[in-house]
């Protein structure tokens, strides 16, 4: 029976567990008092102090029992007992009633996975009879072969997870050492055991219990032995001895393990959905590789992307996080792409790698940069969970990869400059492991006293940071929620919280994981009119307004705001003088549809959407004034509360007209909250009292909830031009949106409009409206329904179709793909690294980086390769004659020639015009290509001849890098609706493949240019020769890692031929046409810009006779 717990005073609340800040203690390594050269319970009693002006709550001690230590004691020999080397139990006691004292909590190791082979239970199973109870402790098999889908942990040291024991003449599993055999938990003594073992602790005060390696309880032929049910089992016997016996203890699991099956550990949630009946918390082993894997890419991907896979734990449990421990830092739930990625970062000496990860504290992983120890401590302390904190990594201690195993973690605490760094006065060489001497990280250098007289010292700064953590509840009890700045080096989110009392926290937490200062400009239109307090300083920012909050951020920067009343603005800041436009008011008797009848209609047509379409950056025809607007038709939508009337304008202007959607929107003057309907509005508009705005209906949620509803349901309403049809896809059932999903705006001014709707869709509102079949559905559909993975599904769409049975697309919702943004500025990102890397290189100590130009050799071979297979697919036989593949015939080619050779000539044109704003070398470059035009075009006819037998096929049609979205490494293709100045039916024609692939060439060599002349503030001739040297690299490698990759998943497409040069002359040929609309449009739009397009077609001649000696930089 369980003895009655210590008096309640200590214990106030029985969670705890949520706002504790774990530090993480090695007995042996901490302070040693009675100078054997072995920290000691007696010692740790010492240091008390120090430990609880840290400002942690709760000490977490790694084994300590008695133990043969050759796994530093997690290979256990007796549970009841305290190993000799570290004290009595006299001492255990003390240490307790001492830590309990200082309001410091104490949890301890239960391994209940296996014990020492030097274990009484283990003695006496392997001399019992098989079969008997005493034998069956541990779990045997007369051979190696049971169990063979299981893997091997520890692949170092072990090559089964069997060992044949001579004595018991039978073999015993283990799945860690063969020194540690496994209990069996199939035996129900082997519980009654453990059961006894927790109690003997927890009587004693412990307050927690971290159990050890867990998903490995229990063993199952045919499985792979990991989170079987009957472990689950165990654990519940567990927990329901504490709820009965010790209702303010806690159980953490050991589960390195990914989200989804470490939520498992908490067990079945009650029916209030507040507590499971497993372990009260668990280590979130995935979050902790992905912050440094955020910092070595400098973008924030890892970190959110992880995060949204967390599944949801009941209300009382709680996540326990860290960013080291005493074991290496685990790689095991990376792919094993990422794992190499972070070896070759963090660990380029070979001797930092063990098993499956990294070997290494936190100091010397980030190289000693204090920005980066500062910025990882302050996303520890603001993530959900609850914080754990390693021995040392306070002051920054170094470590020692010289030493065996996990040992070079593990090395003496660091007090003073004294002998052996203060922790032992013993001779140096009975240490129980050497003390860290090197001049760096020595305990001359890093030490407590050192750094406790110094303000600035990391450990004065760890001080204040759990200072002001504790005065915020938020930060462990908190929700979470992600904030999406467009700057993809910026981390930032929230946490809330309301308290019992009501008191209600908000605090917004930014970090900057780049090693270059950023802006980042974050919609906190949801907190309009609070004040942002830095929560390190107390001062208050600016109050946060409509209009995006910008904030700039030092290299590794971060902040912790708390988010205040209006009470607490500034001294300093003055308010800007609010002026609202002047909008007319449109009266309206009863219905919204008024508006569609004179005089609304008259003020609407003539005056107010004249001016408020110029404004727009999707309206097309801003060069020309705008003559008429005609109000083409009017169809109420949504629901009585949010009433809408879908409709489209027909917009003369420059002589032709042009249709346009704009559905028209009522924003009730009580309803007025998020900025973008606001700043969309047309006009006022007033019904008897009630005042409101009319506003792009695209703006409004409601709006946006009620077309994904019609479409579900396929709704079709009449229109006067037709019919408008919601048409659902099988897709989107499947996505469960529910009736209120998260609506979040991409861009709701561009050329069309784009919503995420619940993280799992995006809806686009088309704004410039042409009959026909539009290619981007056209397309979505054909590659979703042949199985093409790698673009955005199709999952729905509205078409107004006419009398005559021809369709317009009017909005279509595709799936949302969750990426690092698009590959031309995730390219301009990597290629800025690249450069960084190449003007340090003699600085970091990490010399065989993984680098920047390493990703981007990588990604152009995974963008040829899904690029090749998309062709493949396109040029599949089907029955669609829109998608049947055709062969170019000589007289096509003929044409095809015609029209390269006029582009081009057009280009020599422009390049004849604006010769006189080039550099004298670009000069040159245009008086040859001038001089020698004839051949120039003849050699364009020549190609077009070559390329005769050619396959024609569909074909994205406007592919570079920003049509390509970055997912993990992975390349996935977007916006099929071709090049929008040009009509339909060109969009929707057949064209070579090879027009996408110079499409994405030529992009090449644009990220390289840009590369190249956009960041000049360090224009020095050695940064100059750098910039080139990484644009030349980045150049040659792209381009070759692409098309080999290209044309091996594009292999087997079927071009016919008639000239062994076909292949290259198609696409030299159409390179020199992308070449030519680039100079077109640079004249047309940028003329500096025109040196990209001119050198690019010179290269594109380069093997012309006239043109091989002169090839000047890009």
């Amino acid at each position: 029976m369980a003895k009655k717990p210590r008096s309640a005073t200590f214990i106030k609340d029985p969670l705890w567990y949520k706002d504790a800040v774990i530090y993480q203690v090695h007995v042996k390594s901490y302070f040693d008092s009675n100078n054997d050269g072995i920290g000691d319970f007696p010692g740790l009693i010492e240091k008390l102090d120090y430990i609880a002006d840290l400002g942690v709550n709760t000490i977490w001690l790694l084994p300590f029992y008695p133990s043969p230590r050759r796994d530093d004691g997690y290979d256990i020999a007796e549970y009841r007992g305290v190993s000799p080397d570290y004290g009595t139990m006299a001492d255990a006691r003390r240490f307790i009633a001492e830590a309990h004292k200082r309001n410091l909590r104490v949890i301890t190791e239960l391994v209940i996975n296996h014990t020492s082979d030097q274990h009484p239970w283990f003695q006496r199973a392997r001399k019992a009879k098989p079969g008997s109870k005493a034998r069956d402790f541990y779990v045997w098999s007369d051979d190696d072969h049971k169990y063979d889908g299981t893997r091997i942990i520890f692949l170092d040291t072990e090559k089964s997870n069997w060992t044949w024991d001579p004595v018991a003449g039978q073999y015993f599993w283990h799945r860690f050492y063969s020194h540690q055999p496994d209990l069996n938990f199939d035996n129900p003594q082997v519980i009654k055991a453990v059961l006894s073992v927790m109690r003997y602790w927890l009587d004693m005060g412990i307050d927690g219990l971290r159990l050890d390696a867990i998903p490995y309880l229990i063993e199952r032929d045919g499985t792979n032995n990991e989170n079987l049910p009957e472990t689950h089992d165990v654990l519940k016997l567990i927990r329901a001895e504490i709820d009965a016996n010790y209702p303010d203890r806690m159980l953490l699991a050991e589960a390195n393990q990914w989200p989804e099956d470490t939520q498992l550990y908490f067990g079945d949630v009650d029916a209030q959905g507040l507590n499971g009946d497993e372990c009260h918390m668990a280590f979130h082993f995935p979050l902790m590789p992905r912050m440094y894997m955020a910092l070595a890419q400098e973008d924030r991907f890892p970190i959110t992307d992880i995060l949204r896979q967390t599944p949801e734990i009941p209300a009382n449990c709680q996540w326990a996080i860290f960013l080291r421990n005493h074991d290496e830092l685990t790689l095991e739930m990376v792919t094993d792409k990422e794992r190499d990625y972070l070896w070759n970062y963090y660990a380029a000496d070979r001797r930092a790698r063990i098993n499956l990860g990294i070997r290494r504290r936190l100091a010397p992983l980030v190289e000693r940069d204090r920005r980066r120890v500062e910025l990882l401590n302050s996303l520890l302390l603001s993530m959900p969970g609850t914080p754990t904190l390693y021995y040392g990594d306070e002051i920054g201690m170094g470590d020692n990869i010289y030493l065996g195993d996990r040992d070079g973690v593990r090395t003496p605490m660091q007090w003073s400059i004294d002998r052996n760094g203060g922790f032992s006065r013993a001779d140096p060489a009975s240490l129980v492991l050497p003390p860290i001497m090197d001049p760096q990280y020595g305990y001359q250098s890093v030490n407590v006293e050192t750094q406790a007289g110094d303000p600035h010292s990391l450990l004065n700064w760890t001080r204040r940071m759990l200072a002001v953590r504790k005065q915020s509840k938020a930060f462990g009890r908190g929700t979470l929620k992600m904030l999406s700045p467009s700057n993809r080096r910026i981390l930032a989110y929230t946490r809330e919280y309301t308290g019992p009392d009501g008191k209600h926290e908000i605090i917004l937490c930014v970090a900057n994981v780049s090693r270059s200062a950023q802006a980042a400009e974050l919609d906190l239109s949801a907190y309009a009119g609070m004040v942002p307090v830095e929560m390190l300083g107390g001062n208050a920012f600016p109050p946060i307004g409509q209009l995006n909050f910008l904030l700039t951020l030092a290299p590794y920067g971060f902040y912790w705001f708390a988010l205040a009343a209006e009470n607490q603005m500034p001294s300093w800041h003055v308010e800007p003088a609010q002026s609202l436009p002047d909008f007319t008011t449109l009266v309206l008797k009863k219905r919204l549809e008024e508006l569609l009848e004179a005089p609304s209609r008259t003020t609407l047509e003539q005056s107010i959407l004249p001016s408020w379409l110029q404004n727009r950056r999707w309206f097309a025809g801003k060069d020309s004034a705008i003559e008429k607007v005609d109000i083409v038709y009017g169809v109420r939508f949504g629901d009585p509360q949010h009433p809408v009337l879908l409709s489209e304008i027909d917009v003369t202007s420059g002589g032709q007209t042009l249709r346009y959607q704009l559905p028209f929107g009522l924003l009730a003057e009580d309803q007025v909250g998020a900025a973008l309907p606001q700043q969309l509005a047309l006009s006022r508009v007033r019904r008897v009292r009630q005042v409101g705005l009319i506003t792009d209906a695209f703006s409004l949620e409601s709006f946006i909830r009620a077309v994904l509803q019609n479409m579900q349901a396929g709704t079709v309403l009449p229109c006067a031009e037709g019919e408008l049809r919601f048409e659902p896809t099988e897709g989107l059932a499947a996505l469960n949106l529910g009736d209120e999903p998260e609506v979040r705006y991409l861009s709701a001014e561009q050329s069309n409009s784009s919503v995420v709707v619940g993280g799992s869709l995006v809806l686009k509102l088309i704004r410039k409206v042409a009959s026909g079949v539009h290619p981007e559905l056209e397309m979505s559909a054909y590659l979703t329904a042949a199985g093409f993975s790698n673009i955005s599904p199709l999952l729905g769409s509205v078409v107004r179709r006419d009398a005559e049975g021809e369709d317009a697309l009017l909005m279509i919702a595709q799936g949302y793909l969750n990426n690092q943004g698009d590959a031309w500025e995730w390219t301009q990102n990597n290629l800025e690294r690249a450069l960084r890397d190449e003007l340090a290189d003699a600085v970091s100590e990490q010399e065989q980086h993984y680098n920047a130009l390493g990703e981007l050799k990588d990604f152009a071979g995974m963008l040829g390769q899904r690029l090749g297979e998309m062709h493949q697919v396109l040029a599949q036989p089907t029955d669609d004659p829109d998608f049947t593949a055709q062969t170019t015939t000589a007289k096509e080619a003929q044409a095809i020639g015609k029209d390269v050779a006029a582009q081009v000539e057009h280009a020599l044109r422009l390049l004849k015009q604006h010769q006189g704003q080039l550099n004298p070398t670009d000069q040159a470059m245009v008086a040859r290509l001038l001089e020698h035009k004839k051949t120039v075009l003849a050699h364009v006819q020549e190609l077009a001849g070559k390329a005769v037998g050619g396959l024609r096929i569909r074909v994205h049609g406007d592919l570079h890098l920003g049509q390509v979205l970055v997912i993990k490494g992975d390349a996935y293709l977007i916006d099929f609706e071709g090049e929008p100045a040009r009509p339909l039916h060109e969009r929707r024609g057949k064209h070579s493949p090879y027009k996408d692939v110079s499409g994405v060439l030529r992009s090449f060599d644009y990220a390289a240019a840009m590369a190249i002349h956009l960041h000049t503030v360090d224009s020095t001739a050695d940064a100059d020769a750098a910039r080139q040297r990484v644009a030349d690299r980045y150049l040659k490698e792209a381009r070759q890692a692409f098309v080999e990759a290209y044309r091996l998943a594009a292999a087997s497409l079927a071009h016919e031929w008639k000239d062994a040069e076909g292949e290259d002359a198609a696409l030299a040929l159409f390179g020199l046409e992308k070449a030519a609309y680039e100079v077109a449009y640079e004249a047309e739009n940028r003329p500096a810009w025109l040196p990209v397009p001119l050198h690019g077609l010179y290269g594109l001649l380069s093997g012309l006779e006239p043109f091989s000696d002169l090839a000047g930089p890009i």
